[in-house]
């Protein structure tokens, strides 16, 4: 790299990634727009331009975010004060479980650059989402000299289960890791647009963000050491005893784990608005718990991206916001298993359903429980639950019936829940 971004830019692109995520590797850039787009005897061109940057400044690659088309062919140039670049073909990375693509140039400019452009063609429609450039701080820190490991101990904490790469089909690193010479951080991230609610949706989308780490971004692995779902399956990413990629300038010693889906609102291109599931933090809260007591990091020290030096919104507010109780349940799970901290309601799943949902909550110690279900209207359908309950996670089904027994129509429905001191309303869809 042959220089850091310069300080306005810099500022300028704090200020942007605190109202909206990118990706979790790159700093976006405001755009005129969606671009130009045209009709051609062959399909369609789509060119666009960045907003002019504040300050010219070195930059390492450009990433943009597309819908369409997977199989476009797109260029990205750099402007300089006095000349344009020559056309820089870019890499396609398909996000699956969507129909959006990335499009990455992976260049060091040759001198300072004040706007990016981009040039796709594509045999359908195509449209521009967002884009950005690459945080020059996200490198890997590799250190080939670095083959200390200090020995984990055999930890109280049962492992939880764990999809092996084998088992996602991850491809091999592309040159040998560095050891962790010790270990005394733990992060984490949101995919800022790879989401996937099944086990083969989140094979799918870990291989490809190894994928763009290793070819869009040039690192030699997945950034990350372990990755989770929104059903709660946990991927093995690179070993957590080698430094990963994900915190430029703090991955030594470093645990980072990615929670797929994107979780902070608002974004204006992408829908960017995910909460937390109930079995993604399950899942959290259980594999952190074996990584602190396996490794000695304790809970406390756990840190979401935005936290090490502000130019990132990451893990997005959603699940930011939740990392203080987070740490809490971590420290609980440690000494006494799973015994939630906190009366909570979550999201029903799934939703919109069909024939039947489940309601997952919380009661963190012994408690008058009530649950009902009432219509668009406020009318009282029925009510699931009304008792005693003690401490622990709980789940109810609801399988679509009024109190008389009857299938209720389809529609919009809410369920009201009294936890101890809580009180709190979600919205659930009926499908036919």
């Amino acid at each position: 790299m042959k220089n850091k971004l310069f300080p306005c830019l810099f500022g300028l692109l704090i200020i942007q990634q605190l109202n909206g995520q990118f990706l979790d590797t790159a700093s976006p850039l405001e755009f005129d727009g969606t671009g130009a787009l045209s009709k051609t005897t062959s399909g369609f061109s789509l060119q666009g331009r960045s907003v002019p940057f504040q300050e010219p400044s070195f930059i390492e690659g450009v990433a943009l975010r597309f819908s369409g088309d997977p199989n476009a062919d797109i260029w990205i140039q750099y402007v300089y004060n006095d000349e344009v670049s020559e056309k820089y073909p870019a890499k396609l990375f398909k996000e699956p479980n969507s129909d959006r693509f990335i499009a990455s140039v992976l260049r060091t400019s040759e001198k300072p650059v004040i706007e990016v452009r981009y040039i796709a063609q594509s045999p359908s429609n195509i449209i521009f989402l967002n884009g950005g450039i690459y945080d020059p701080l996200e490198n890997e820190n590799y250190d080939p000299n670095n083959t200390r490991l200090p020995m984990p101990k055999i930890s109280d904490v049962d492992k939880p289960n764990i999809i092996s790469r084998s088992e996602w089909g991850a491809r091999n690193p592309k040159y040998d890791y560095s050891n962790h010479p010790y270990f005394n951080k733990m992060t984490l991230h949101h995919a800022a647009g790879w989401g996937a609610k099944t086990l083969d949706e989140g094979k799918a989308a870990v291989k490809s963000i190894q994928e763009f780490h290793q070819d869009g971004r040039g690192w030699s692995d997945i950034g990350y050491h372990f990755l989770v779902d929104m059903a709660g399956n946990i991927y093995q990413g690179r070993p957590e005893t080698v430094l990963g990629a994900h915190v430029g300038g703090a991955n030594t010693g470093n645990i980072g784990v990615c929670i797929l889906g994107c979780y902070h609102p608002p974004e204006t291109s992408i829908p960017c608005n995910d909460e937390m599931s109930y079995d993604s933090e399950k899942s959290l809260i259980q594999l952190y718990a074996w990584i602190s007591d396996t490794y000695g990091v304790e809970p406390k020290v756990l840190k979401g991206h935005r936290d090490y030096f502000g130019n990132t919104s990451c893990p997005g507010n959603n699940v930011w916001s939740m990392l203080p109780q987070l740490r809490s349940e971590i420290a609980l799970f440690i000494l006494y298993g799973f015994q939630p901290t906190r009366y909570a309601l979550f999201q029903n799943y799934p939703n919109p359903f069909n024939a039947s949902t489940t309601l997952h909550y919380d009661v963190p110690e012994p408690s008058d429980v009530k649950i009902t279900i009432y219509d668009i209207l406020g009318k009282e359908i029925i009510t699931i639950v009304d008792e005693f309950q003690y401490y622990g996670y709980k789940k109810i089904i609801w399988d679509g019936k009024n109190r008389n027994g009857k299938i209720v129509s389809p529609g919009v429905y809410f369920y009201r829940a009294h936890l101890g001191d809580l009180v709190e309303t979600k919205k659930m869809i009926m499908l036919k």
